[in-house]
């Protein structure tokens, strides 16, 4: 009578997902004309580029491509772009703290499994496959990662918990770095992302708004499954025509072997117990002036964004904090660890040793007093107080807010 009642549980959950996706447009067949297909399939060609050697992590696919012909180079303003292999210089005191037992969290072991890496001369690039595009041509196309510089007006939803700072200085802000407290959601829906971040900005109009973002997030528009991800993102304009996450166009040149974008975390801090984060870091070499992105405790090099992306610079922004997608009256994702910020240490998602280049190329603390709070839906999602515990911990803040709030 069980393994019966099972199996009928079974067959009614697999016919409720079948009349789900087609409302959603997920099909690979759902409403696509025949120019609409031809064009996801140009896409396709020009995204996967040939593998000289595939690695399959977490059910991903890794293609090692040749690393002067990976996605990157399509971006047209990249086209005479002459690939830089590691930066001329790094900001002065970005190896003098120690980020790794940040607020007794560990620094998470990252990259692919196995010691799996690609090839000399090649770089591993997400596959991209037919549903990935479909996906992000359906409804939920809007639902970026942008911080809180201007209104969505669509049916997408975001709210935001973060810390913004606004530089003094006209020339504004050359980098950041900070420890992010890194949670599972599998709660989050396919109408829903949920999202830790930091964003260097430029508050301009709308259509010169060119973004930074790096952080994780767990968001099944973008990649399919409501895995925790490393994700990192680009925009000149506020993700209205230009930009997107990880490799999934072209402009972010891939470097290392064995770190691409988008992969999934292998550790996540658990409610009251063991805790993990990223250290991420993101600043500009002052020669090529491209921007540069290092993770981990051992500052590991990823890639970077060439210069020749952006258009209207300096950042004069520095956001550090959540956000959430959803659908418009429906149902809220969790933020964070999916607690609200006074439940603290070990139960709260925080940011940590959180510090910036100036334009001199020094890292410095992030003070206060640059800082202000933002919290949009504060019943649902806030900000705590931003203090500095010891010189251990650095300066640091707890935010987010629970699932489902009314």
């Amino acid at each position: 009578m069980y393994v019966i009642v099972k199996v009928l549980k079974m067959m009614l959950l697999f016919i409720f997902v079948c009349l789900l996706l087609p409302s959603f447009g997920l099909s690979s067949e759902n409403n696509l004309t025949i120019d609409e297909d031809l064009e996801i399939e140009r896409q396709l060609k020009l995204l996967n580029k040939p593998a000289i050697k595939t690695i399959v992590d977490d059910g991903d696919i890794y293609d090692c491509v040749d690393i002067y012909k990976q996605p990157a180079f399509d971006h047209p303003s990249l086209k005479n772009h002459k690939i830089q292999l590691r930066p001329n210089s790094y900001p002065d005191g970005l190896f003098d703290d120690d980020i790794s037992s940040s607020t007794n969290g560990t620094s998470i072991e990252i990259g692919l499994k196995d010691g799996n890496t690609c090839p000399s001369g090649t770089v591993p690039i997400r596959r991209v496959s037919k549903d990935d595009l479909i996906r992000m041509r359906t409804s939920f196309k809007d639902m970026k990662m942008n911080p809180p510089v201007k209104n969505d007006k669509n049916h997408i939803q975001k709210q935001w918990a973060v810390y913004i700072g606004r530089s003094k200085k006209p020339s504004g802000f050359s980098g950041v770095s900070a420890f992010i407290n890194v949670y599972g959601l599998p709660q989050v829906m396919l109408t829903q992302f949920s999202s830790s971040l930091a964003w260097l900005v430029n508050n301009l109009k709308e259509d010169q708004i060119n973004i930074i973002s790096v952080g994780w997030t767990v968001s099944p528009v973008t990649y399919g499954d409501n895995k925790t991800r490393l994700t990192a993102g680009w925009t000149i304009d506020n993700y209205q025509k230009t930009g997107c996450q990880d490799t999934s166009c072209p402009g972010f040149v891939q470097l290392s072997k064995k770190l691409p974008l988008g992969f999934a975390v292998k550790r996540l801090s658990t409610y009251g117990g063991k805790q993990y984060g990223l250290n991420i870091i993101v600043f500009k070499d002052p020669d090529s002036k491209n921007w540069w992105l290092f993770l981990g405790k051992d500052r590991e090099l990823i890639g970077y964004w060439p210069n020749e992306l952006f258009t209207a610079l300096p950042f004069n922004q520095i956001h550090f904090g959540g956000t959430v997608g959803y659908i418009e009256n429906s149902k809220k994702p969790p933020m964070g660890s999916g607690h609200f910020p006074i439940e603290g240490i070990h139960k709260s998602c925080l940011i940590s040793n959180i510090r910036y280049a100036n334009m001199e190329n020094k890292m410095q603390d992030l003070e206060l007093d640059v800082l202000s709070p933002y919290s949009s839906l504060r019943k649902c999602y806030y900000v705590g107080p931003y203090f500095k515990e010891n010189d251990q911990y650095g300066n640091m803040f707890f935010f987010g807010g629970p699932e489902n709030c009314p």
